[in-house]
């Protein structure tokens, strides 16, 4: 897995010196949950994390119900 700090995303997005440095993991990325999830990106930092330290990731956010290893419950709104 890669991961591709903002500094690099700045970089990439307004085509700076170093794009073509972080162009190739932007553009083809290896089975990132970002991509493969649908996920948000700090969404799928949290996720990566979690599979990384093979952690059960607990959560209300609905973007994670039904993944491996999650262990989801619905938000309650307060009236």
């Amino acid at each position: 897995m890669n991961v591709v700090d903002s500094s690099g995303w700045l970089e990439y997005f307004t085509d700076g010196r170093n794009a073509d440095f972080f162009a190739p993991v932007i553009e083809k990325p290896e089975a990132d949950p970002s991509y493969t999830l649908r996920l948000p990106m700090a969404d799928s930092i949290i996720l990566a994390t979690a599979r990384a330290y093979d952690a059960v990731l607990w959560t209300q956010d609905a973007h994670f119900e039904g993944l491996d290893r999650v262990r989801y419950i619905e938000k309650r709104t307060t009236t």
